[in-house]
C-alpha cells in the first residue's frame, strides 16, 4: 500500500488551519488507517467510523501536531479500535443482562398469572361458552363485535374499514354486549364470586 508523501510543510499548514492540507493528509492515510482498524475490529463500517473519528481528533488538535505524523495516526487508530471494542463489549454485556432480566421477569409473571389446574379448566370452559354465545349473535353484529373485541379496533376504525357510520357500529356493539350479557349471565355471577 503506497502512502503519498506527507512532508513537514503540510503538517505546519494543518496546524495553521489549512483545510486543503488536511484533505491531503486524509487522502494519503485514510485507506491505510482503515485497513489497520479493520485488522483489529473486523467490521467495515466500524473501521470507517474509527478512522473518521481519528481524523476528527487530528483536526481538533491542529496547532499542536508534530511531524512525522504516521506513528501518531497509527497509535491513535489502535487506541480508538480498543475503545470501540471495549464499548461494544460493554453494550453486549448490558444487553445480555437486560435480556436475562426480561426473561426472569416474564417467567415470574407467568408463574404468578398461571391459574391452578382447576381454575384453568374452568377458564377454558368459560372461554368455550363465550365463543358459543358470540356465534349466536346476528352476522353483522358478530362481525363488528369480533373486530372490536379480538382485534382491538375502535368504533371509528371499524366504521372506516366497513364503510358504515360510527353510530351503526356503536348500536351493533351495544346490541352485542346486551345479548352476551343475557346469554352469559351465569358466568358473570361466577366471575364476581
Amino acid at each position: 500500500m503506497q502512502i503519498e508523501r506527507i512532508d513537514k510543510h503540510i503538517i505546519e499548514k494543518i496546524n495553521e488551519g489549512d483545510e486543503i492540507s488536511f484533505k491531503k493528509l486524509y487522502d494519503a492515510y485514510y485507506v491505510y488507517l482503515k485497513t489497520v482498524a479493520f485488522y483489529y475490529i473486523n467490521d467495515e463500517d466500524a473501521s470507517c467510523e474509527v478512522v473518521n473519528d481519528v481524523f476528527l481528533q487530528v483536526w481538533n488538535k491542529r496547532g499542536s501536531l508534530v511531524f512525522p505524523i504516521k506513528s501518531y495516526l497509527f497509535k491513535t487508530v489502535q487506541n480508538c479500535s480498543i475503545d470501540y471494542l471495549r464499548a461494544r463489549q460493554s453494550l453486549r454485556r448490558a444487553l445480555e443482562s437486560h435480556r436475562e432480566q426480561f426473561i426472569l421477569s416474564y417467567q415470574e409473571n407467568y408463574i404468578r398469572a398461571t391459574p391452578q389446574p382447576l381454575e384453568y379448566v374452568e377458564l377454558r370452559q368459560a372461554e368455550e361458552e363465550i365463543k358459543k354465545a358470540i356465534d349466536q349473535l346476528p352476522p353483522r353484529c358478530r362481525e363488528i363485535f369480533t373486530i372490536y373485541f379480538y382485534e382491538g379496533k375502535s368504533a371509528e376504525e371499524i366504521a372506516e374499514c366497513m364503510d358504515i357510520t360510527i353510530s351503526t357500529v356503536r348500536v351493533q356493539l351495544k346490541n352485542a354486549f346486551d345479548r352476551l350479557r343475557e346469554l352469559l349471565k351465569h358466568l358473570l355471577l361466577i366471575f364476581f364470586l
